[in-house]
């Protein structure tokens, strides 16, 4: 897929976050941050098997590339990536291809980082990073109630 396929593979499909394996799209879904990523890996067994597959996300932070790791995605495209989704891409062996590049994702208010993307700057694990994220949708969906 060439870079300038993302965008339009994005609106024509009308999501934020797409996973092909090899050339079939396999998942698809239209919720934005990390919540596709997580519904992926709490399904990933339904989508076997789980081969040369290509992430197409809107946007890429840390936590999405942390995720995308764990579940054994190897290419992503996506339009805007973090600075530290280019280097852990790099660490963990990742193609990550992005027109643009952020210092970080910001959050939904557009004030700061993105609580996501912090809770796991200092992480390097996968499987650490989805304790961290899944630790830290608790505490903000607690905040919200």
């Amino acid at each position: 897929m060439h870079i300038t396929q993302i965008e339009e593979h994005l609106k024509i499909k009308d999501v934020a976050c797409l996973i092909y394996r090899k050339e079939e799209l396999i998942y698809k879904s239209n919720h934005i941050g990390v919540k596709p990523l997580l519904d992926f890996l709490d399904r990933m067994e339904q989508y076997e098997p789980l081969e040369e597959l290509i992430l197409v996300d809107k946007v890429i932070g840390k936590a999405a590339l942390l995720l995308s790791a764990l579940m054994g995605i190897r290419i992503i495209y996506t339009p805007v990536a973090s600075e530290a989704a280019h280097k852990a891409a790099i660490e963990l062996n990742i193609a990550l291809t992005s027109q643009r590049t952020v210092p970080y994702i910001m959050n939904r208010e557009k004030n700061g980082i993105c609580p996501i993307e912090k809770s796991v700057m200092d992480v390097q694990d996968p499987k650490m990073a989805l304790v961290n994220i899944r630790q830290t949708i608790q505490e903000l969906m607690a905040k919200r109630k």
